[in-house]
C-alpha cells in the first residue's frame, strides 16, 4: 500500500461508544493480519469483550472508509524478573523489583498487528501511540516498564523500537521491556 493512505488511531471504546456493537464486531471480523497469527483472533473475538470487562484498551488505525491497517491493545500485567536476566542492576532498581518475589509491575503492550496493505512504519505509529497513552497513564498512577511478549523473529524488530530482552527463550514466547 502507497504510504501516502490517511488513517486515524481510533480507541476501540470510542467505536463502540458511535455504533452498535454488532457493527463493530463486523468490521473487526473483517481483518487481515499480514501473517497468520493469534493477532487475528484477538480483534475477532476477544477485543470488545476486553474492552468492555476494562481488562484491556484497544486501539485501531483505520482509513475513513473503515479497513482496519492495524492495532495494538494495552493492559497491566507483571513480570518475573529472573535472577539470570541481561538487564543491569540499575535497570533493575529503576523498575522497582521485589526484592522478595522478583516481580515488578508492568504496562503491556498486549497485540500489535498490522495488515499486508498497512503503510511502512504503521507498527511504529501504533508504537508511539501505545507508548503515549502509557506516559498518561504513568504520570496518574505510576509504573515505569512496559512489557511485550514476542516470537523470535520480532526480536530485532523490537530492539529497534527501543525495547530490552529479559527472557529468551526458544521454546516460547520472549519477554521484552522498555522504560517510560
Amino acid at each position: 500500500m502507497n504510504s501516502d493512505v490517511v488513517y486515524r488511531v481510533h480507541p476501540l471504546s470510542e467505536f463502540l461508544a458511535r455504533h452498535t456493537e454488532e457493527y463493530v464486531a463486523k468490521v473487526l471480523s473483517e481483518y487481515r493480519s499480514v501473517k497468520e497469527s493469534d493477532t487475528e483472533d484477538f480483534l475477532h473475538i476477544k477485543a470488545i469483550p476486553m474492552e468492555k470487562r476494562d481488562l484491556s484498551r484497544t486501539f485501531i488505525a483505520m482509513t475513513s472508509d473503515m479497513r482496519i491497517l492495524g492495532y495494538v491493545s494495552l493492559s497491566i500485567k507483571c513480570m518475573r524478573i529472573p535472577e539470570d536476566t541481561p538487564l543491569s542492576r540499575n535497570v533493575q532498581r529503576q523498575i522497582n523489583v521485589d526484592s522478595r518475589t522478583g516481580v515488578a509491575q508492568s504496562y503491556l503492550i498486549g497485540q500489535l498487528s498490522r495488515s499486508a496493505d498497512a503503510p511502512k512504519g504503521l507498527g511504529a505509529v501504533l508504537i508511539r501511540v501505545a507508548m503515549g497513552r502509557i506516559q498518561n497513564s504513568k504520570m496518574n498512577v505510576g509504573c515505569r516498564m512496559v512489557r511485550l511478549d514476542c516470537r523470535d523473529e520480532l526480536v530485532p524488530y523490537y530492539q529497534g523500537q527501543g525495547f530490552w530482552m529479559v527472557v529468551h527463550d526458544g521454546d516460547s514466547l520472549n519477554q521484552m521491556m522498555i522504560l517510560v
